[in-house]
């Protein structure tokens, strides 16, 4: 999908890039959800766009993520989001601004994410005055969005550590589920790392002096360190949870070994007495004795209480 806000705030939603007048088009932003080689070369060829922030983008550079020319100055995000099963996912959002105006380039899923949770905010896009303002706005909304995310998050844990509070019996899903709140917490750190720098980039950058958004931006980054402390938070309550639900499991294992060692102690007694009597052997006394059957009887049952008597007294039954 292709979508045009122009400088006079009407929106248009092209079919194709065929469908756009690029002669007498005055636009402020220009977004993309759904491109291809055709598209990014059709940007090329009339707006003069360098894509190569997006062919290196999976490279460990940081010129894969901020790029700067005398014509234009690109930002790859990688944001971390929430899918239909709440279980979180990360896609690639790339920034092109130009002296036209600004280029954006996401995805169906990530968009639908945004539409659907940030609609108050999406659609502010078009009350914007200026491309000055608008280019302000993306450096805004993205680090409240890791603020709001990490919140998000944050939530999560906190339920799951009041849950693990109350419950007594645990499995292997808690550990799961910490894990997994782990690895997003860990997405939501790298994207935090990742934007610090670009930012920190951008002030020292060319643009930074035409545009004159310097404070915005440091405000921003002070936010960024905040959610950090956020962050590192969240790490050390799953590194507390993991440890807790881990020592109660082993609880609960060390009671089951238990057990089993007291039934094992009080067949065993019983089960020796029977055997002996089971040898078969010629000269048995207790063999002829008129009460040698119930004394024995009550002796295996002796066996098997006695110890149970004494391993009861030692509490480990509780």
């Amino acid at each position: 999908m292709i979508e045009i806000l122009l400088k006079n705030k009407e929106l248009l939603y092209p079919g194709n890039i065929t469908e756009i007048p690029v002669s007498n088009l005055e636009f402020q932003l220009m977004r993309f959800t759904e491109y291809a080689d055709a598209e990014l070369n059709w940007l090329s060829e009339n707006y003069g766009l360098d894509f190569t922030i997006m062919k290196n983008h999976q490279d460990i550079e940081i010129s894969s993520h901020f790029l700067e020319s005398e014509s234009q100055v690109a930002f790859h995000f990688s944001i971390p989001y929430f899918n239909k099963e709440e279980k979180m996912e990360e896609e690639q959002v790339f920034i092109i601004c130009s002296k036209t105006g600004i280029f954006m380039f996401t995805n169906p899923e990530l968009d639908g994410f945004f539409n659907s949770t940030y609609s108050y905010q999406v659609n502010s896009i078009q009350k914007i005055a200026n491309a000055e303002s608008l280019f302000k706005f993306q450096f805004e909304f993205i680090a409240d969005y890791l603020a709001d995310i990490t919140e998000r998050l944050t939530k999560k844990i906190k339920l799951l550590a009041n849950k693990i509070l109350i419950e007594k019996s645990f499995s292997n899903e808690e550990l799961d589920i910490i894990t997994r709140y782990n690895f997003s917490n860990l997405l939501i750190k790298e994207t935090l790392l990742e934007t610090t720098r670009i930012f920190n980039l951008y002030l020292k950058s060319y643009w930074e002096a035409s545009t004159g958004i310097k404070q915005c931006v440091q405000a921003e980054l002070n936010d960024l360190a905040t959610v950090s402390d956020y962050i590192q938070f969240n790490f050390d309550r799953l590194d507390d949870l993991k440890e807790n639900v881990s020592n109660k499991i082993d609880l609960e294992q060390n009671y089951i070994f238990k057990m089993l060692t007291i039934v094992t102690v009080c067949i065993s007694l019983p089960t020796f007495i029977a055997g002996i009597y089971g040898m078969n052997f010629k000269d048995m006394p207790e063999l002829e004795l008129d009460y040698g059957y119930p004394i024995v009887i009550i002796v295996m049952l002796l066996s098997a209480l006695l110890p149970f008597i004494y391993f009861k007294k030692k509490s480990w039954l509780k």
